[in-house]
């Protein structure tokens, strides 16, 4: 059993961030995982990790990598429990190969904001309009 924190890192880290995104109505990425019997009963989606390597000089490749974190607890109040514990959460992982457009499909908004090493991260800009 091996233990990480959940964030996002890359090699050299020039950039940095927060994303936020909206399920969709219709086909989200937890039912993704359930119509193709990735995901057990009783258990519940806590995470999601898309990862994208380098594609100059490769426009053909348009997929990424994801990995969606499952617990056993049920529903987000047990899982909300388990966080506020502060103890390791365990997580099954289920690794999946997908296209770029079928990965954002499955969410109704997706936004993200970086920065070059963090540096305007969570602050108030004002933009010269």
């Amino acid at each position: 059993m091996r233990q990480e924190n959940f964030h996002a890192s890359v090699q050299y880290g020039d950039f940095k961030g927060t994303v936020a995104a909206d399920r969709h109505d219709q086909n989200d990425i937890g039912e993704y995982v359930r119509t193709r019997g990735l995901i057990n009963q009783g258990e519940f989606l806590v995470g999601i990790e898309a990862y994208a390597t380098e594609l100059m000089g490769k426009p053909q490749v348009t997929d990424v990598d994801v990995t969606v974190l499952v617990t056993q607890f049920e529903g987000y109040d047990s899982a909300q429990e388990a966080v506020d514990s502060n103890k390791p959460i365990k997580v099954r992982k289920i690794k999946l190969e997908m296209t770029v457009v079928e990965f954002f499909t499955l969410f109704k908004r997706f936004n993200l904001k970086i920065s070059s090493h963090g540096l305007i991260n969570n602050r108030d800009i004002v933009f010269d309009d």
